[in-house]
């Protein structure tokens, strides 16, 4: 998956890892707002207080898979393309 000519945001995900993804409605020219269902395997160290609380420490993304994506624009997934920005 990649991006389209001389678009170079890299949006940081909660893992700290990056999204270099950008996608593309064909049926009405979105190309800002979608929804993506994705899932993630992600392998952490979770270290307690000894009052309970949690701090997740080196977060490492295991397997991640985007199970769908729908334009927010016009409603559906039908015409929605993945931008390849190396073209």
């Amino acid at each position: 998956m990649a991006r389209r000519a001389s678009v170079g945001v890299v949006a940081r995900t909660r893992y700290g890892g990056s999204v270099t993804t950008r996608y593309r409605c064909n049926a009405c020219g979105n190309l800002t707002r979608f929804d993506v269902v994705e899932t993630t395997t992600v392998r952490a160290f979770y270290h307690y207080t000894v009052g309970g609380e949690l701090t997740i420490e080196d977060p490492e993304v295991v397997s991640s898979a985007v199970e769908s994506v729908t334009c927010r624009w016009c409603g559906h997934g039908r015409s929605v393309d993945v931008i390849d920005e190396t073209a």
